[in-house]
C-alpha cells in the first residue's frame, strides 16, 4: 500500500521503460491522483505491472529487481490527470506480442491490449477471470458461434500471442476417457476431435458416427443408413450405444424407453432386435417370413401396410390374443360373431390360418363323418362336371358361413325331371337319404298290403315297382304294363286287345276281389 500522505499526490516524472534509475535533475508539479486508482489497482493488469520491475534494456524485458513499473511509465500524465495508455505504449515492452496477435482481430481498429487484458475493475469487491474470453465469446462472433462448452480454463488449449494458436490439451486431463472406438489421431485430443468439434456439446459427437458409418466399406452390421437418426426418436448413436464403447454388449436396452411396450408371443420375441433393424430407417422391422418364420406358407391377403402377417398378427397390440379374430376383417354377413357355421365351430376349425382357404375334406369329416360316407355312395360318372351331392354348397347354400341348419335347396331345382304327381310324393327326402340319393323307405312303409284295394291283394300285385315308375306319370294297367306279366292276353280276350286292362280289372274297387 502506498503511504496515507502520498495516496493522492504522484510525482511527475519523463521515466519510460527504457529510462534510467536516477531521477532527473528537475521535478515537475504534483499531481493528483484519480479517485478511481482503487478500481485499478486490483486488476490483473496493474497487479502484474506493478509487481514486477520488468524494465527495458537492449532490446528486452528483463527483471530490474528493485523497482516496480511507475504510473508514468504508461501513463501521459498532464493537468488532466492520468490519461489511459494506447496500444503504441504496450508495444514498447510488448512487441513480440504484438505481432502475434488475437489471429481473429487482424485488421481490427476497435480491438486492442486492454480488450483481453483487465487493467479496470468495474466494481469493487471486484472478481476477475484469468481471460477475459467471455466479454466476447458469451455471444456468436461472426461465424464463430457462442461459447457454451468448455468456458473454464482457456490457456489449457489457446495460445494468443503464440503460434499456433490452438494447441488442444491432453483430453484426460479434465475427462476420464476411455476410447475404445474411433478413428485414431496423432494425439489423444486429436483423437478426441475427430467426434467431438471444438466448444461443441458432447452430444453432437453422436450425429457424427454416420460420417464414417454411412459408407459403403463398411460391414453390414456397422453400416447406419442416415434415416436411422430422427429428432424425436433416435437423434444420434449415444441415444442406444454407450458413449466411447460402442459394442454390441454395451448397447442400452430398448425397454429403457419404451417402456411397457406390449409384444406379440412376448416369450418368443424377448429382444426388439429380433424384429427391428437398429440401422435402418427408424428402425423398420424385418419381415416374418425374412427373419424367423421363413417356413411358414402365408397366402392370406396382405393388410394394408403390405405385411401378410401383421395383417393378423398386430406386433404392438395390448392383450394376449396371438392374432386378431377374423370378424376384425370379415365383419359382414354372412361372418358374424353369433353363428359362423354354427355358433361352437371357430374359423380355424376348418381354416388353416396362413392359407385362407378351408382345409381339406378330411378336415370336414372330423365333425361330418356320417354325411360323408353317406355322400360317397353317389356314382358321379367320370369326367363329369356335375358333382352333384359331392359339393355340399350345391344343396347348402348357406354354407359354409350360415348355420347348418338352415333349410337345403329342394332337390327339384336339379332334378327336375322327378317331380312325382302322386300325392304325398312330393318331398323327395319321405323315399330319400339326403345326401347319398338311397331310398329308405319302400312303398309298403306307407302303403301297407291289407290296405291295398281290389286287384293289388293279389299276391303277384304286391310288388309296387313292377307296375309303378315312382318318378312317372301316374301309372295305370293298360296293356303294354299288363302284358309285362300277362303275355297270353290275346288269346282269351276279343281278338283286338283292349285299350285299358283296369276298364274290367279294378285296382280301386272297393269291395275285395271286385273285377278279378
Amino acid at each position: 500500500m502506498l503511504d496515507k500522505a502520498l495516496v493522492g499526490l504522484l510525482a511527475v516524472g519523463s521515466w519510460g521503460c527504457g529510462a534510467t534509475l536516477t531521477p532527473p535533475a528537475e521535478v515537475q508539479p504534483l499531481q493528483t491522483v484519480p479517485g478511481s486508482y482503487h478500481l485499478a489497482r486490483p486488476a490483473p493488469g496493474h497487479q502484474q505491472h506493478l509487481a514486477t520491475g520488468m524494465v527495458r534494456r537492449d532490446g528486452g524485458l528483463v527483471d530490474s529487481g528493485s523497482r516496480q513499473v511507475l504510473c508514468r511509465d504508461c501513463h501521459a500524465l498532464a493537468d488532466a490527470g492520468f490519461a489511459p495508455p494506447t496500444d503504441a505504449v504496450c508495444t514498447g515492452c510488448h512487441e513480440p506480442q504484438v505481432r502475434q496477435h488475437h489471429p481473429f482481430d487482424a485488421g481490427s481498429t476497435t480491438l486492442g491490449c486492454l480488450t483481453c487484458h483487465p487493467f479496470m475493475a468495474k466494481s469493487l469487491p471486484a472478481r476477475f477471470e484469468p481471460w477475459t474470453c467471455f466479454e466476447c465469446h458469451q455471444k456468436p462472433q461472426g461465424d464463430v458461434a457462442a461459447i457454451t462448452v468448455h468456458r473454464a480454463r482457456c490457456e489449457s488449449c489457446h495460445r494468443p500471442h503464440e503460434q499456433p494458436f490452438t494447441q488442444a490439451a491432453d483430453c484426460t486431463t479434465c475427462h476420464a476417457v476411455s476410447l475404445k472406438h474411433g478413428a485414431k489421431g496423432p494425439t489423444l485430443a486429436d483423437t478426441c476431435m475427430k467426434c467431438h468439434p471444438h466448444h461443441a456439446e458432447a452430444s453432437v459427437a453422436s450425429s457424427q458416427c454416420v460420417t464414417c458409418h454411412t459408407k459403403a466399406t463398411m460391414t453390414a452390421s456397422a453400416r447406419v443408413a442416415p434415416e436411422a437418426l430422427f429428432p424425436k426418436g433416435h437423434p444420434g448413436c449415444g441415444a442406444c450405444h454407450e458413449a466411447h464403447r460402442f459394442e454390441k454388449g454395451a448397447v442400452k436396452d430398448c425397454a429403457g424407453c419404451h417402456r411397457g411396450q406390449p409384444v406379440v408371443a412376448q416369450w418368443m420375441h424377448e429382444a426388439c432386435t429380433d424384429c427391428h433393424r437398429p440401422h435402418a430407417p427408424k428402425a423398420q422391422p424385418v419381415g416374418c417370413t425374412e427373419g424367423c418364420h421363413r417356413d411358414e406358407r402365408v397366402t392370406h391377403p396382405k393388410s394394408a401396410d403390405g405385411q401378410a402377417c401383421t395383417g393378423c398378427h398386430a406386433p404392438h397390440e395390448p392383450g394376449d390374443r396371438l392374432a386378431k379374430p377374423c370378424i376384425t376383417c370379415h365383419d359382414e354377413a354372412p361372418f358374424t360373431a353369433e353363428v359362423v357355421h354354427g355358433a361352437r365351430v371357430t374359423c380355424d376349425d376348418c381354416h388353416a390360418p396362413h392359407e385362407g382357404k378351408p382345409r381339406t375334406d378330411a378336415e370336414c369329416r372330423s365333425c361330418h363323418q356320417t354325411r360323408f360316407a353317406e355322400v360317397a355312395l353317389v356314382k358321379v360318372k367320370p369326367g363329369s362336371k356335375m358333382k352333384g351331392h359331392q359339393d355340399c354348397g350345391a344343396c347348402h347354400a348357406s354354407l359354409p358361413h350360415g348355420a347348418p341348419g338352415a333349410s337345403p335347396k329342394p332337390c327339384l331345382t336339379c332334378h327336375t325331371n322327378r317331380a312325382p304327381p302322386q300325392k304325398g310324393h312330393a318331398l323327395c327326402e319321405s323315399c330319400h337319404e339326403s345326401h347319398s340319393g338311397a331310398v329308405v323307405k319302400t312303398c309298403t312303409a306307407c302303403h301297407g298290403v291289407e290296405t291295398l284295394p281290389a286287384l293289388h291283394a293279389e299276391k303277384d300285385h304286391q310288388r309296387c315297382e313292377t307296375c309303378h315308375a315312382p318318378h312317372a306319370p301316374e301309372p295305370g294297367a293298360g296293356p303294354a304294363t299288363c302284358r309285362s306279366c300277362h303275355q297270353r292276353l290275346d288269346t282269351k280276350h276279343h281278338p283286338t286287345p283292349p285299350v285299358q286292362c283296369v276298364g274290367c280289372h279294378l285296382f280301386e274297387a272297393a269291395g275285395p276281389g271286385r273285377g278279378r
